[in-house]
């Protein structure tokens, strides 16, 4: 009798041994595509939060422009544009450009506010109490699509802050 292995069992050892490789191997580039999409959403998430907190300090303390009118989420589309006036730095518009957020004081535009890693494709600004004598607390609602630069794999997200404005009176 010989030892050894036949050439059916080889071949039936090498396609499970094969099976079992394509499966760990779709498991690995599975984990791979997820943590990549992790980190673009995280980077996206992190530059985002940071431009909202930025933004939210200059308008907590300035005041709406008049020409801004009362816009309800809620009934009607939000205003591109914003503008406040900033006792400190000036009139201060925020818009978008392209997918770039735009920070410009007293009509003079600076670079974009977003890293290059993340761009802006909508920007909304929903305003309530800016008209005097309404009665209601001055609040801008600041509304933002957001998405990583990079094509593969896309990570996007949605984010909404509100801001109340504080009325400082002597």
């Amino acid at each position: 009798m010989k030892k050894g292995f036949t050439l059916v069992e080889v071949l039936i050892s090498i396609f499970i041994f094969s099976i079992i490789m394509i499966i760990t191997t779709s498991m690995f580039v599975y984990s791979l595509d997820l943590q990549r999409r992790a980190l673009n959403l995280q980077q996206a998430e992190e530059n985002a939060s940071f431009i909202l907190e930025s933004m939210t300090k200059e308008i907590r303390v300035a005041t709406i422009d008049p020409a801004v009118s009362h816009v309800d989420c809620a009934t009607a589309s939000p205003e591109t544009t914003l503008s406040v006036t900033n006792e400190d730095i000036g009139t201060i518009r925020y818009y978008l450009s392209g997918t770039d957020l735009i920070r410009e004081v007293d009509g003079a535009s600076g670079p974009a506010m977003n890293s290059i890693a993340v761009q802006f494709t909508s920007l909304g600004f929903c305003v309530t109490g800016a008209s005097t004598g309404d009665g209601l607390q001055p609040r801008i609602t600041i509304l933002a699509t957001v998405k990583s630069a990079r094509a593969d794999p896309q990570a996007m997200m949605n984010i909404e802050t509100s801001v109340s404005l504080r009325e400082l009176t002597d």
